[in-house]
């Protein structure tokens, strides 16, 4: 363990550390107050690390946020051991019970959701870095031990990284093909697809459709159901409300599968103010998935539209994981830390 002018010095970066994280916890990403949801997601989906898609961004919302909610808590596994005496069973159930419990405030306190996709990447995280620092065995209170240190905990990422995106990107997407989501026939409802495809811009940044989009002609209230009988893994696509929308009130975007919402946008229709996000949403051997459209502004047409929306088939070893959990859905919302 860390002694003398190093320990005290290590408990300040830690302390600072962690104001950190839970600046980003609980304040940053443009969290506010004024959504009095209560947001959570209790059913796991396997250790949510993902390379990269082929539209791949610097700026992928949900690339971003996995990395950070993985790397962002290898300091802790590394540094707490060096400070306090522990196995790395006591700690990693202690860190267990602390970030459940800051999940669990981040959605009472609605700044946040309780979300056990993110729990599992924090302990991830964590769990690196305490092997990282035992794996390094002398000089740990020196530079060159501490530089020893960090660059296992790098090595050792990338190597969890590589394995568990590899499989995850196997079991995704290998074999199964993206069949457009206007291809297939509606069960319920009706929905116009734009077939000029014309472009628009989203908080002032150009969008050209390349696939299908969601027509603005359609109704500003409009449900409309496909019958997937579980054939599909994931349903991927943008979404956004266009610059010039000169409305007001809320744009809702819900989808719900088999009965229960797994998933929702939720847009301030204020001109130029929303962004394009992308979304992609795991369907798990869903029989039937509704999308909803719902605007509370006068305004007859839609405000949102959704573009490039895609369904992935599902290959042999996606049937095997939904074999596994049949008849259990991912429960998820528009959590605003994970855009």
């Amino acid at each position: 363990m860390y002694q003398g002018k190093l320990r005290k010095m290590t408990l300040i970066l830690l302390a600072l550390y962690t104001v950190l994280i839970f600046y980003f916890l609980y304040i940053g990403f443009g969290r506010s107050l004024q959504d009095t949801s209560m947001r959570y997601s209790l059913i796991p989906d396997g250790i949510p690390l993902h390379f990269p898609r082929g539209d791949f961004q610097l700026e992928d919302p949900f690339l971003f946020f996995e990395m950070g909610n993985f790397v962002g808590f290898i300091p802790f596994g590394i540094v707490i051991p060096l400070l306090f005496r522990c196995n790395f069973i006591r700690f990693i159930a202690l860190f267990i019970l602390s970030i459940t419990f800051l999940e669990i405030l981040q959605m009472l306190s609605h700044l946040g959701s309780l979300d056990i996709d993110d729990i599992i990447l924090n302990t991830l995280g964590a769990a690196v870095g305490f092997c990282a620092q035992r794996l390094v065995r002398r000089d740990r209170d020196k530079f060159k031990g501490i530089c020893r240190i960090i660059l296992t905990a790098i090595v050792l990422s990338v190597g969890v990284y590589a394995s568990v995106g590899g499989i995850n990107h196997y079991l995704e997407n290998g074999g199964g093909e993206a069949v457009a989501l206007s291809e297939l026939t509606l069960k319920e409802g009706e929905i116009l697809w734009d077939e000029t495809l014309l472009s628009f811009t989203a908080a002032e940044q150009k969008v050209e459709p390349q696939i299908n989009m969601y027509s603005r002609k359609n109704k500003r209230n409009n449900e409309f159901t496909y019958l997937l009988n579980g054939k599909y893994t994931k349903i991927a696509g943008n979404v956004a409300i266009p610059d010039d929308v000169a409305s007001k009130g809320m744009s809702i975007i819900r989808f719900i599968a088999d009965g229960a919402s797994i998933y929702s946008f939720n847009f301030s229709a204020t001109s130029g103010s929303n962004g394009q996000i992308p979304f992609e949403i795991p369907l798990n051997g869903v029989k039937e998935l509704t999308i909803e459209f719902i605007n509370d502004y006068s305004n007859p047409i839609t405000n949102a539209v959704m573009w490039d929306v895609t369904v992935t088939e599902v290959n042999s070893g996606q049937r095997i994981i939904n074999s596994m959990k049949k008849n259990k859905i991912t429960v998820l919302t528009n959590d605003p830390a994970r855009q």
